[in-house]
This record gives C-alpha cells, sequence and structure tokens, in this order.
C-alpha cells in the first residue's frame, strides 16, 4: 500500500538526504543554535543593523535556485527575512553546508545563517549568509505553499502547520497568554495570593457538571478530575488567607459544541469579608484592565454587537429585567397558576413548579437575548440557587449575579453560603436519587460541611472562564478557535500505517477510526487498494458549521465522511471535503450546499465504483 501513497516515497527522500548530510560529517540534528538576534528585530531597525554580521535561524520556507545564487526566506516566531545566498561567499567550514549542497536542503527544514544585513537590487532586507547550518531536517514536506490548510480537521489536528502557513493565527493564541498574565498582575495588585488546588480530587464539587473519572493506584481508590475549585479556596478562606485565586484547569464530560470544550480553563477568587456586590466591582474593573492591557482598547465587536467594556455596567434584578421586557412582574403572583398563566401570555408553553422557577423561565426565554451592553442581573430566586445566600430584605431570592454580554451568559457568582447547618440542609433537599445519572447536583461533600462548622467568615467569589472571556475580546466564535489542542478523537491514518509499519491498529486510543485526507481515499480507491469487506457500505455525513460568516456574509460549510464497510471492525473518517457558499446563505442553506458539494465529489464516486455493493447513506 505504501507504494500508492506520495508522502512514503517523499520521506524515503528526505531520509537518504540526511545521511548524506552524515557522510560529509553534518549532523541534521544538533541541540543547540547561535541565533543572535531575531528577524523582526532586523526588519524594522534596518539602518541600524545594516553591514552587521548576525546569526538568525528558523524554518526554511521557499527555495529559489538561480545558479551561482539562491534565495530563500526563513521564518522565526517574529517574522520572516530572506537569505541571500551567493556560490562565492558561502563558506563549508565543519558543520556547514557548502553551496554545491544546499539541494540537501528542502522546504520546512530549521537552519541557522550567519552573515551580514544587507538589502538586494529590488530594496529587500536580507541576510548574506557565510554559514548556513542545518539545525532540523524535516521529513515531511509542508503542505502547498499557496493552498496552505483548509481541511477544519486537518487544521485541529495539526495547528503547528496551520500556524506556520498562516502566522496570523499565532496572535489569538498569543492574546490569550497575555490575558493570562494580566488577570494575574490584577488579582495581585488587588491583594490577591495565586495557589494551586488539586486537579485529581476524591470528591468532586463546586457545580453540578458531569465528571471525568479515574484511578489512584497507589491508594486503590476511584478520583474525578476536577469540575471546580470552589470548595478548595474556601478552605483557603478558613485556613485565615482573605483573598485567594487560582487559574487552574476544569474537566467536565459533557457535550462538545462551538463554546463548550470538555477541558477548559476558569479563574476562581475567593474573598473574604466581602459579598457579591464586591464581586461585581472586581469583574468589571478586570475586563476594562484586560481590554486596556492587553488590546489597548476598550471597544470590541462582539457577535455583530460594539460593546465597549469603558463604560459603566449595567445592574439590575432578574424580576425587574423581566419586568422592563416583558411588563409583567412575576412577584405579584400569589400562586404558581398565576405565574404560569404569565408565561402563556409572553408564549412560554411550560408550565413550572414555583414561581422562583417561573420568573428564570421568563428571563431565559425572552430577556437574555435582549442583553447586548455588559449586564450584571441579579437577585435570582431562591428556587434555582440553593447554595447561595438569600438576601436580607426577601429570602426568596439570593445574593446571585450573572454576567451577559452580547445576550451570552459570561459568568455566575454569589455570596457562599457559609451557614453548616442551612448548607446541609439544602444540600440533601437538593438530591434526588432518580436524577443521580443527569449530574443535576453535586455529591454531599461532608468533609466540607466540617470545616464550614470550624467557621469562615463572610465569603464570595468569581468564575469566568479563560476561553469565553478570549472569544469576547478577540471576536471568535467558536472556542476550537482558542483552543491550541482541542480535545478530539485519536485517529490513525493510513499514510502514517504505512509508514511505521502498522498492519494491526493498537488496542489502547485507536479503537475504531483510520483518518484519510481526501486525497489518500481517492488515491487509494483508484489503485483499487481500498475494496469492501461486506455486501453493504455505510457511509455517514457529518456537516458542521464551523467558520463564522465573511465579510461579505458568507457561511463556510466543513465536515467529514465516515464509511464502514472497507476495514474489519473499523470506520474510515474522510476529511478534507468543504464548501463555500458564493452567495449570501443562512445556516441552513449552506449546510445544504455542503451535502450537495460532498454527495456529488464523494458519496457518488464510491456507488459508480462499487456498483455491487449496497451502499446506505446517511447524515448527523
Amino acid at each position: 500500500m505504501s507504494s500508492v501513497l506520495p508522502i512514503v516515497e517523499l520521506r524515503n527522500a528526505r531520509l537518504s538526504k540526511v545521511e548524506k548530510l552524515r557522510e560529509k560529517g553534518i549532523n541534521a540534528y544538533p541541540s543547540r543554535s547561535h541565533r543572535t538576534h531575531y528577524t523582526k528585530e532586523i526588519v524594522n531597525n534596518f539602518d541600524a543593523f545594516e553591514g552587521q554580521t548576525v546569526t538568525v535561524a528558523g524554518r526554511l520556507m521557499a527555495f529559489r535556485d538561480f545558479g551561482k545564487l539562491s534565495f530563500g526566506p526563513i521564518q522565526d516566531q517574529t517574522g520572516r527575512i530572506q537569505l541571500y545566498l551567493r556560490q562565492d561567499t558561502l563558506t563549508s567550514e565543519q558543520g556547514a553546508i557548502a553551496y554545491e549542497d544546499l539541494h540537501l536542503l528542502d522546504v520546512g527544514d530549521f537552519i541557522e545563517a550567519t552573515g551580514k544585513v544587507t538589502k538586494t537590487q529590488r530594496g529587500e532586507i536580507s541576510v548574506a549568509p557565510v554559514i548556513v547550518r542545518i539545525l532540523t531536517k524535516s521529513l515531511r514536506p509542508l503542505p502547498d505553499k499557496w493552498a496552505g490548510l483548509k481541511d477544519r480537521e486537518a487544521i485541529l489536528r495539526r495547528r503547528y502547520l496551520d500556524t506556520t502557513f498562516s502566522p496570523e493565527h499565532k496572535e489569538v493564541f498569543e492574546k490569550v497568554g497575555q490575558m493570562l498574565f494580566a488577570i494575574r498582575r490584577f488579582l495581585y495588585e488587588r491583594g490577591f495570593i495565586e495557589f494551586q488546588t488539586p486537579i485529581i480530587q476524591p470528591q468532586y464539587g463546586g457545580g453540578t457538571a458531569k465528571p471525568f473519572l479515574t484511578h489512584v493506584n497507589a491508594l486503590d481508590t476511584d478520583m474525578f478530575l476536577a469540575i471546580s475549585h470552589e470548595l478548595y479556596l474556601k478552605r483557603l478562606i478558613a485556613a485565615g488567607y482573605d483573598k485567594v485565586f487560582t487559574i487552574g484547569r476544569y474537566f467536565r464530560n459533557e457535550g462538545i459544541d462551538r463554546s463548550h470544550h470538555p477541558e477548559f480553563s476558569m479563574i476562581e477568587t475567593m474573598t473574604a469579608y466581602e459579598n457579591y456586590e464586591y464581586n461585581m466591582d472586581l469583574i468589571e474593573a478586570m475586563f476594562r484592565y484586560i481590554a486596556e492591557t492587553v488590546f489597548a482598547k476598550t471597544l470590541f465587536e462582539v457577535r455583530g454587537h460594539k460593546i465597549d467594556f469603558g463604560e459603566k455596567w449595567k445592574r439590575i434584578s432578574m424580576a425587574d429585567a423581566v419586568q422592563e421586557v416583558t411588563g409583567l412582574d412575576f412577584r405579584d403572583c400569589q400562586s404558581v397558576d398565576e405565574a404560569n398563566d404569565k408565561l402563556i401570555s409572553l408564549g412560554v408553553n411550560e408550565p413550572q413548579a414555583t414561581i422562583g422557577l417561573a420568573i428564570a423561565k421568563a428571563f431565559e426565554a425572552k430577556v437574555e437575548e435582549t442583553l447586548i451592553n455588559p449586564t450584571f442581573i441579579y437577585g435570582h430566586p431562591l428556587d434555582i440557587s440553593p447554595l447561595a445566600k438569600p438576601m436580607d430584605d426577601n429570602p426568596n431570592f439570593v445574593e446571585r449575579f450573572e454576567i451577559f454580554i452580547a445576550g451570552m451568559e459570561c459568568g455566575d457568582n454569589w455570596s457562599e453560603q457559609n451557614d453548616p447547618v442551612a448548607l446541609l440542609e439544602r444540600w440533601q433537599s437538593a438530591i434526588n436519587v432518580e436524577e443521580l445519572d443527569e449530574e443535576k447536583f453535586h455529591p454531599l461533600d461532608y468533609d466540607f460541611i466540617e470545616m464550614l462548622e470550624h467557621g469562615m467568615p463572610p465569603t464570595t467569589g468569581i468564575g469566568p472562564g479563560i476561553e469565553r472571556m478570549a472569544m469576547i475580546f478577540t471576536g471568535e466564535e467558536d472556542i476550537y478557535n482558542i483552543i491550541f489542542f482541542p480535545m478530539m478523537k485519536p485517529v490513525l491514518s493510513q499514510a502514517n500505517a504505512a509508514i511505521f509499519g502498522i498492519d494491526e491498529l493498537p488496542r489502547f486510543g485507536f479503537k475504531e477510526d483510520v483518518l484519510l485526507a481526501q486525497e489518500e481515499f481517492e488515491s487509494l480507491l483508484a489503485a483499487g487498494v481500498l475494496q469492501p469487506e461486506s455486501a453493504a457500505i455505510n457511509l455517514r455525513l457529518h456537516l458542521r458549521l464551523w467558520e463564522k460568516p465573511t465579510t461579505e456574509g458568507n457561511w463556510k460549510a466543513t465536515g467529514y465522511l465516515e464509511a464502514s464497510g472497507f476495514l474489519k471492525n473499523k470506520r474510515l473518517k474522510i476529511s478534507g471535503y468543504s464548501a463555500e457558499a458564493k452567495e449570501k446563505l443562512n445556516k441552513a442553506e449552506a449546510l445544504k450546499a455542503y451535502k450537495q458539494f460532498a454527495i456529488q465529489n464523494f458519496i457518488v464516486k464510491v456507488k459508480e465504483k462499487f456498483s455491487d455493493c449496497k451502499v446506505r447513506f446517511e447524515e448527523d
């Protein structure tokens, strides 16, 4: 099979170059570079560097040979600079590449060049090397230099290639790192102390999410990956620390979509001797601080709306917000039937069990999407907030607030319940054994209750998600564009199976899927290598709108196809198919266009190739 895969031949050719370099006494993988400057520094300050000798290093992105002259840009973290290579000046000292041996280099190799900074006749800032050393030999070719990576799955699995061809894509990840630094500085300046809290926990708590289960062999005990660090931060408050925080990793074994990921980051704080109103001020100031220090502006576009984080945030109770939008005050209701009648008048035909739940339902159905500018919604019904402190003036509502920006919920915070008897009572009343598997509550943590019985002062905390916050500031609407290493099902490509001589997929990690790029699949299909192993081929089309609308208003649909029936007990995943709407289409129309594209370019081909088989087609 490997003979029909071009990648195998290309890799073998590069391996032979490694051997030729070794024969010349050149190590293709030295342990260090002697770089003195980054490319951006030189390009931005050419007048200061002209004529000076520098050493630059980076990935070779192209190569043009004109006989006694050659040109090749190299790219480092900061940018690119051209190498202006001349036969009469390039030396071949020990460990260096002679001019006649430049053919042993390939686009994608990491190299180092030492020479003077100059300009070519065309005025391009360059380094004219006298010494070129190889730092790392690339065994696989980079994608097409003009097309780069277009397939969504290829980008997510090989982000390192995407950022190589599209360095501008690195910026969003750099901004996330800068945000983390800014958040820490913001909290340090206000007297907070950072703590590392456990990720592997004997009892998950602090939320109502479904946890990941693990096992600690040394203790022969099942434990959980953290869904929250809240209960540990409260223990620190009881230990005598007044302001604490953690920037931790969180794991919730739930769905994956454009705004949710099973593993994510969050800032959690706890502050003693304050209530939820303190946190409104804190988080508003934090957002403004990040906007000004990381992005040097306060005006952002979020989900198509202009949001100014320099302005004062609106603060309104949930019941008042419902009344403001609908004209109905649910607090006047004398019975749950009256509250449900008001819901029906709003077109919400979902009866609720209590007046408080009816308020929350009306808010969700009619108010959330209207909250465009940053808004604090506070005073939630006790019915939906059993673990928060009741308000002094009305115990039917609690000291809790949520943040809404551009119609999107962006954080949930409250004054912590520190009455151990009241908390235990509410905790126990919230448990319904029939709903245990639905993770609508977290189990009782008696160790935590014991801590509360020793005493914890009035306490409040915040917990905004890093990725959600980054989406707001960068304008990204897909969380996968914020996470450099998104969670994906492990697959083994047919190319890698051929290269590494794998006949049987490993038991662990690769249970079902073999990944093929579109070109690989069509190559194997045409060569007759892929043949059905059963009388039926099942095809399943997976569609997704990963890309937000372009400036012209178009949607781009992407997806992949699953095929079973070719490999015994394994599915093929064929990626690389995409279709961009040429007209201004809505989401449904764009998905329909993709479906038609995939059927014409894949499913029809399979049916024609294997007319003897029964080909079944479905879509998710």
